[in-house]
């Protein structure tokens, strides 16, 4: 075991997990990790996957693909705020 976690719940929630866990024959340790690991699955999921319909995502492929237009005043901006934000690595 590499890392500890502790968890605050209601006594009722406590009481669902507890009620499951034994129902899938798991301890509640493990049906709590397992739990977390999936949801950290679809949260990972939603974040790598495109909602977009197939069509608005190939016009959205073709826009970043296409060459960049160079807007004078937002290049004078940023020429004229470099070097105020630097690495603070």
């Amino acid at each position: 075991m590499e890392a500890r976690k502790e968890v605050r719940m209601h006594r009722a929630d406590e009481e669902r997990i507890r009620a499951a866990a034994a129902a899938t024959g798991l301890q509640e340790a493990d049906f709590i990790r397992q739990a977390a690991l999936l949801r950290a699955q679809e949260v990972e999921q939603r974040m790598t996957l495109s909602i977009l319909p197939v069509e608005a995502f190939e016009a959205f492929k073709l826009a970043v693909a296409a060459p960049g237009k160079k807007m004078s005043g937002l290049a004078k901006a940023a020429e004229a705020t470099k070097g105020l934000l630097t690495d603070a690595g």
